[in-house]
This record gives structure tokens, sequence and C-alpha cells, in this order.
């Protein structure tokens, strides 16, 4: 093998080394910028939800309130109660529809059946006794289960931000590593061109000063088969024709 030939294999060897662990952690980090956002992304859309649930039950709340301390505007309290619920179930089915685990739902859906069940039971003389007895339960039952549900949202997300804390601890060891072996692959390719070439070449270089100078033997022990092998020779051969001249 060629000493250009090495030389060129080792550099090549090198580059595509490092070209490799920069696509590697290219691809660790945008792996991970992308599970970043979407994270976000849907902690942001399941609290949004959450809150849009809460504010439903709460004006539902308010109307039905008002409705029973102010009988003299029940139809109007009943429209606002309708519009209530109806902005809460949208709000609940569509986060069934983004999650990817509607369990976590599963105790919004028995509180809000038991509070719609006792909504239902809502009449013309209803009164605040009840409002304060009955119905109260039913509604701190739900924004409990609402509550809780915006807390385990929370507590996922930590996990999975400690989870992508990890990822880019191993994404940035790619890297690292990758470098590492470059820089262990430059040292042992230094390592070769010192013994192989370099290390051959200085050889030459002073046995042949040693013979013009002083006329010593010129005796250089090239372990490669390559152009630093050919020189010696060439050169040794031209020596020993030198002495034969002189003689």
């Amino acid at each position: 093998m060629g000493i250009k030939y090495k030389i060129r294999l080792g550099f090549i060897t090198i580059g595509i080394l490092l070209f490799l662990s920069g696509i590697i952690s290219s691809l660790e980090l945008a792996r991970f910028n992308r599970a970043t956002h979407n994270l976000l992304a849907k902690s942001q859309g399941s609290i949004e939800i959450s809150k849009q649930m809460l504010d439903a039950i709460q004006e539902q709340n308010t109307a039905l309130l008002l409705s029973i301390t102010d009988t003299g505007r029940n139809a109007v309290y009943d429209s606002l109660i309708a519009q209530s619920n109806l902005a809460f179930d949208q709000a609940f089915r569509t986060a069934q529809a983004e999650l990817r685990d509607p369990i976590r739902l599963d105790a919004i859906r028995t509180a809000s059946r038991y509070y719609n069940n006792i909504v239902s039971q809502v009449t013309d003389s209803t009164d605040i006794a009840w409002f304060t007895d009955v119905y109260k339960t039913s509604y701190y039952n739900l924004t409990y289960a609402i509550k809780e549900f915006m807390v385990q949202i929370q507590h996922r997300t930590i996990d999975y931000t400690a989870q992508l804390e990890r990822n880019a601890y191993r994404a940035s060891m790619v890297g690292i590593i990758a470098l590492g072996a470059g820089i262990l692959l430059l040292l042992v390719f230094y390592f070769m061109l010192s013994n192989y070439f370099t290390g051959p070449v200085l050889q030459i270089t002073k046995s042949l000063k040693g013979y013009v100078n002083s006329r010593l033997p010129f005796e250089v022990a090239v372990s490669t088969r390559d152009e630093i092998n050919t020189l010696k020779e060439y050169i040794a051969a031209l020596v020993s024709a030198n002495k034969k001249t002189r003689q």
C-alpha cells in the first residue's frame, strides 16, 4: 500500500467519523427539540382544555345559583346553564380525543354524570338549602376531579422533562464518544505516520548524511513495503555503486 494512499485513507476515515458524529448529534438534537415541542404543546393543550371545563362548570354554578335566588329570570339562567353544560361537554370530548390515555378522565366522567344528575333535579321550587346541602357536594367533587386532572398533567410534564433531560444527555454523549473516537483515531494516525513515514525518512537522511560526511555504512531498516522502502533500496544501491567506483 502506497504512502499517498495510506495518508489519504487516514484522513478520509477521520473525516467520515467526524462527519458521522456530527450527523448523529444533529439528528439526536433535532429529535430532542421535536419531543420537547410536542411535550410542551400537549401539556399546554391539556391544561387549556382543563381550564375550559373548569370555567364551564363555574359559569354553570353561578347561573344555577342565580336561578335559585332570582326566580323571575329562570328562562335566562336556564339558557346559561345549557350553554355552560354544552361548553363542558365539548371540552371533555376534546380531551378524550387528544389524550392517549382516556382512563385518566374517568374521575371527571364519573363526577360529571353525578353532577348532571343533581342539576337535572332543579325545579321552580328548588331553594338555597338544596343548593348548599345537595348540589354543592357534586359541584365540589367535579371541580376537584378537574383540578386533580390538571395536577396529573403537571406531574407527567415533570416526568417527561426529566426523561428529555436524560435523552439530551444521551444525545450529547453520542457526539462526545464519536469525537473521542475521532481524536483517538487521529492519534493512531499520527503514530503510524511517525513510525512508518517520518521515522524511516529521518533514519534514511541520518544514515545517508553519515555516509557522505564520514563514510559510515548506510544501514537503514524499513519494515514497510512502500515508497519509503523503495527509496531506501535505491539509495543503498547508489551508495553501493559509489563504493565500487571509488575502489
